[in-house]
């Protein structure tokens, strides 16, 4: 690092945060900038980082990057990195991550991310940035897991990682959707869960979505609404222990998910329920791979 620069410590970007949210591994933030172009110090980050652009004109010096960079366009920071990248005006919207010392060992350990900065302006990692985007406007308990899995998700999209040889799956993927059914009440974090089936974080994130088009938290959100959904036969339970047992943090929680999910409420669901405790089939909003 050259000495005499700013460095940012982890977490910490030039702009205005919007909304601010830590995860197992990794810092994200939804800002806005408040320095022109002009005005931005040469700088590092301690950290490895994202920057994906939402709104306005950014100016990068990374691999890749045209001349002024759009919306949709995500650049990779190594830690370290000396720049000045930034907005041509003090106006736009970007979403950063930071990713933690822990997980850029685990990553490193099995897997080779641009030794540069570097612009991708399509394919995986920009659709996996649009995701995590808009779930990032959305902060809570119910999408801190979903969160997490579209982060590894990033570093699996601009890593050099493999999945697994030959066309058949592996065989810990399904022992992965056991788990997430066994366990769907808990709050196992990615890394854990990884931990737990013996495969790298990087690895189980990439696969899972291969196989079930979705994170691991998002599958874990349908199993405790499939839970509930059964739970809610039983016309006697009051929705908040429902909640509670589900493993959802309250009524309201759960309710919420429940409408997003399903396009109905709990309440409206249970009365379409008959004397027999069934009911016309109700199907996620978007399904993944069974």
């Amino acid at each position: 690092m050259q000495t005499g620069l700013k460095s940012l410590p982890y977490g910490i970007y030039f702009g205005t945060s919007k909304i601010h949210q830590e995860l197992p591994g990794f810092s994200v933030s939804l800002l806005e900038p408040t320095l022109r172009a002009e005005d931005v110090p040469l700088h590092t980050h301690e950290n490895a980082s994202f920057v994906f652009v939402l709104e306005g004109s950014y100016l990068s010096n990374a691999d890749g990057a045209p001349s002024v960079c759009t919306t949709s366009t995500l650049i990779f920071n190594p830690a370290g990195t000396a720049h000045r990248d930034s907005f041509a005006l003090a106006n736009g919207r970007f979403l950063a991550v930071s990713i933690s010392d822990q997980s850029l060992r685990v990553v490193v350990d099995g897997a080779a991310l641009p030794s540069a900065a570097t612009a991708f302006a399509s394919g995986e990692a920009v659709t996996t940035g649009v995701c995590l985007a808009k779930q990032s406007v959305h902060p809570g308990i119910d999408n801190s897991a979903t969160m997490e899995g579209l982060c590894w998700e990033l570093l699996s999209n601009t890593a050099g990682a493999k999945l697994w040889p030959g066309k058949n799956l592996p065989s810990w993927i399904r022992n992965a959707r056991d788990l997430l059914h066994d366990q769907c009440t808990g709050s196992l974090s990615m890394t854990d869960m990884a931990q737990q089936l013996g495969v790298h974080p990087v690895y189980f994130a990439r696969a899972f979505r291969q196989v079930f088009r979705c994170t691991p938290g998002e599958y874990r959100m349908r199993c405790r609404l499939r839970k509930a959904m059964a739970l809610l036969r039983n016309v006697r339970l009051p929705l908040s222990d429902i909640a509670l047992n589900a493993g959802f943090f309250d009524q309201s929680h759960f309710a919420r998910a429940f409408r997003e999910h399903f396009g109905i409420s709990p309440h409206a669901y249970r009365k379409r329920l008959n004397g027999n405790g069934q009911t016309t089939e109700v199907q996620f909003v978007q399904e993944p791979m069974a």
